[in-house]
């Protein structure tokens, strides 16, 4: 039997990648790897942002969220 999985996930999204590697080691620890079929999409959470902006990703999500840079 197999398994079919599709995931969607922004590389630059620091939640995707913790998902990512937790989803990895469940699997793994599964036995099933042989079993399942992964399916990596792409999806792009900040579609409008800057890769050129004068500020740093810090400065940047503090603003975004309305968060102090500390």
């Amino acid at each position: 039997m197999s398994i079919e999985i599709e995931i969607w996930s922004d590389i630059v999204c620091p939640f995707c990648y913790i998902g990512k590697r937790n989803f990895e080691k469940a699997l793994s620890e599964s036995g099933s790897e042989q079993n399942v079929h992964v399916t990596w999409r792409s999806f792009e959470l900040a579609l409008f942002f800057n890769s050129y902006a004068s500020s740093d990703i810090y400065t940047y999500l503090a603003e975004r969220k309305g968060w102090s840079n500390e």
